[in-house]
């Protein structure tokens, strides 16, 4: 069987973005003629952890579910701060962080490890971090190496950034898509009569404005119908969901929040498999309308009622092309009426559901295709 080598700090049990993608084509290539050997960031050990079938090598530090609480491990898989509410993330626009900087020199040394235990490995697969500081997106860019992106829009990005010095062909499209075998051994949770499940994916919120502007929605939804308060199930996922306790004590919802601190993909999607409705909830900075939480790729195959609290952009429309509804970020008064219109569908048994257009099109096998047919043109003919 050939080998294709990922190279990838955004590697499960890593829930950062690029993680779910990475992961999912390196469980389907074995199928397609594919053995995958990986160099990832940080391992986590413990019962509750998931073996995978293929090799990973780990550039980073070791975690025991049994040494760490639930919290730390959150902050470590989301690539945040082990201090509370600070971000990690890259230091400046020329310069990596020290825990990339760390990454890049480590794997550097078990990339040319693997390449030596594994003379057959034929393909590398690189991944960009998704925030890339400017030199090392305009290294990438001009690398001569192919460039994939999971959308049509993000590819047209960066051609018109790039104009003149990158073109149509430097560019594939390879989409983002869920595997049904994987929600299969999740499963969802027992159904519970009477109760309405809300879960609340939040990224890239800011704690000020966003944030602030949603809880007061959801309080004043609860403060208006108290009878809600026997009926509603909040879980919350994502990294933004680091400060959700606090503002839920503020806005006195806290008793309506069910789950902990969610450090796993399992966990996640356990949850999002068993919730009535799933709602997105995307800041308003500038920049993430051309942003799309991969996670928001799975619902396609849970035939669940998708929502969205965004800006305009991708996130938007994509919900709205699945059969989704949305609203602005930005418009407190209105986020209130569309949870309201949102328990005034369930309760009436008429929340809308995924397509089913939208199941087929996001099916991982179409998006196996389209990595596969990348793979072929690139290699040289035998």
């Amino acid at each position: 069987m050939k080998k294709i080598l990922f190279l990838c700090m955004s590697f499960p049990p890593m829930m950062t973005e690029g993680a779910s993608r990475a992961f999912k084509f390196a469980s389907c290539l074995p199928s397609l003629g594919w053995e995958p050997v990986v160099i990832g960031l940080h391992s986590v050990s413990g019962p509750e952890i998931e073996q995978v079938p293929f090799e990973i090598y780990y550039a980073g530090k070791e975690y025991s579910t049994r040494e760490v609480d639930a919290g730390k491990l959150f902050r470590i898989v989301h690539g945040l701060s082990e201090k509370k509410f600070s971000v990690r993330g890259f230091s400046g626009s020329n310069g990596l962080g020290s825990v990339e900087k760390n990454w890049l020199k480590k794997a550097k040394s078990l990339a040319r490890k693997a390449l030596d235990e594994n003379p057959d490995i034929e393909m590398i697969y690189a991944q960009a971090p998704s925030f890339a500081p400017n030199r090392l997106e305009k290294t990438i860019m001009h690398s001569g190496h192919c460039v994939t992106m999971p959308s049509r829009e993000l590819k047209e990005l960066f051609l018109r950034k790039y104009q003149g010095e990158i073109f149509h062909d430097d560019i594939s499209i390879v989409k983002n898509g869920y595997d049904p075998e994987a929600l299969q051994l999740c499963g969802a949770e027992e159904e519970q009569g009477g109760l309405m499940r809300w879960v609340f994916h939040v990224d890239r919120v800011d704690r000020g404005n966003d944030l602030k502007r949603f809880f007061s929605a959801l309080s004043s939804l609860v403060s208006a119908q108290p009878a809600v308060r026997g009926v509603f199930s909040f879980a919350f996922t994502g990294s933004g969901s680091r400060d959700v306790r606090r503002y839920a004590k503020k806005y006195g919802l806290e008793d309506l929040i069910e789950a902990d601190a969610v450090w796993s993909y399992r966990h996640e999607l356990e949850l999002w498999m068993g919730a009535d409705i799933i709602c997105l909830v995307l800041g308003s900075a500038e920049g993430n309308g051309v942003f799309i939480p991969e996670r928001l790729f799975d619902t396609p195959g849970m035939q669940a009622s998708i929502a969205g609290i965004v800006p305009d952009g991708l996130s938007k429309q994509c919900i709205l092309d699945v059969g989704g509804r949305t609203v602005p970020i930005d418009q407190s008064e209105a986020i209130a009426g569309f949870l309201q219109e949102s328990f005034t569908l369930w309760r009436s048994r008429q929340l809308p559901v995924v397509r089913e257009a939208a199941t087929e099109s996001y099916h991982i096998r179409s998006t196996m295709q389209d990595f596969i047919r990348e793979v072929a043109v690139r290699l040289p003919v035998a």
